[in-house]
């Protein structure tokens, strides 16, 4: 990868242009995310069902998944400590808004966000350095997200992701 020019994102600067994606269910979490980001690319975490093998996950999702957040973010930045780690959570969650304001909370770095139009994210992560990326599939769908951020929240994006 060399000559490729580093990734900038607000005042993230990532050494290595990939972010690496997130798959959800046990494929993108903080192992993975940590090995990624200690390379200097973005290492992304999945929210979904990332609590899959706490002990109170068919009894107690919600808390379980909001407890892997916590502890996956921090698996991921033992290994990178001063990596770029992010989590990929989708607006179709039902938790959606606990899932974000908990991934804030770990200290993300960056939150990626579809499956549904992010509305209401800037929301959720005001007052923290999290940078925030909406995925969208289309030009209008982008146009839609940035007139409805700068309406209610005066912020645009700090990164688009566009899913074709």
């Amino acid at each position: 990868m060399k000559g490729l020019p580093e990734l900038v994102i607000g005042d993230l600067k990532v050494k290595r242009p990939v972010i690496q994606g997130g798959m959800g269910v046990g494929v993108s979490l903080g192992q993975l995310a940590g090995a990624v980001a200690k390379e200097g690319g973005v290492g992304i975490i999945s929210t979904a069902q990332i609590g899959f093998r706490e002990p109170d996950f068919e009894t107690n999702t919600r808390a379980a998944n909001i407890r892997a957040i916590g502890s996956e973010f921090q698996r991921a930045r033992e290994t990178a400590p001063d990596g770029v780690i992010g989590f990929n959570i989708m607006v179709a969650t039902k938790d959606y808004a606990d899932y974000v304001k908990a991934a804030v909370k770990a200290g993300a770095d960056l939150i990626i966000s579809g499956a549904g139009l992010p509305e209401k994210l800037p929301e959720y992560v005001k007052g923290s350095n999290t940078k925030i990326a909406p995925i969208v599939s289309t030009e209008k769908a982008a146009k839609v997200m940035l007139r409805i951020w700068k309406r209610k929240y005066n912020v645009v994006p700090d990164l688009l992701v566009i899913d074709l």
